[in-house]
């Protein structure tokens, strides 16, 4: 059976001034404890704004992020600049042409991992990554987790909900028939649980600071 771990939303700087912590102390905290597992996991998804809108790029993250004890997958996030991320990750997933949507065997089970930050930063599933998906869950042999940055489920937070999440009903839909058996997300910076879709949903806390609810 596949073991997953999930990080999220390091928020990782590359000014040395966020206000709470330092982001890459708390990325090399969570790697150690990883390392600490009796049992490591077989990967880590990373569900996205991996570094902050702050940072120029990713050449202050990689060098953190290879020092992973088990192998990264890498998610953006609605933090994330999506021509750079392309170009800092390239080899370590084999991202969609149009976007930056991939998929992963893990163990057992398939990983998909989708991109839910749409070209004007909305959150959300276009056709193109709808049709994509179709594609995707079309073709499944195994149990899948499906992993996203934002939430397709309300988090009753209205700052995260207020923008709404495109295309949720046609995305619900998908699921509701489909080999998924988990979602997870991440964009709420804290951790929540819910059945969506027929589906049970999470969200994971971030590796950075909580926000308000």
């Amino acid at each position: 059976m596949a073991l997953i771990a999930q990080l999220t939303d390091p928020h990782l700087r590359d000014d040395g001034k966020d206000p709470f912590h330092d982001p890459a102390v708390a990325m090399q905290q969570a790697f150690a404890q990883i390392s600490a597992m009796d049992r490591k996991p077989d990967a880590i998804i990373l569900t996205g704004d991996i570094i902050d809108r702050s940072a120029a790029g990713y050449g202050h993250a990689l060098p953190i992020l290879r020092r992973a004890p088990a192998p990264i997958l890498p998610m953006p996030g609605n933090h994330d600049d999506p021509l750079a991320f392309r170009a800092a990750f390239t080899d370590w997933a084999a991202f969609a042409p149009d976007h930056l949507s991939f998929t992963a065997r893990i163990a057992d089970l398939d990983m998909i991992a989708l991109d839910s930050t749409l070209p004007d930063g909305r959150p959300g599933l276009d056709p193109t990554r709808l049709d994509w998906l179709a594609g995707v869950l079309g073709t499944l042999q195994r149990p899948s987790v499906l992993a996203l940055h934002h939430p397709p489920f309300p988090t009753l937070a209205p700052h995260l909900d207020k923008p709404g999440f495109q295309n949720v009903d046609a995305f619900a839909r998908m699921i509701a028939c489909s080999g998924v058996r988990r979602i997870i997300a991440g964009h709420s910076h804290r951790a929540m649980q819910t059945v969506w879709a027929g589906t049970l949903a999470s969200t994971a806390p971030a590796l950075g600071h909580g926000l308000s609810l």
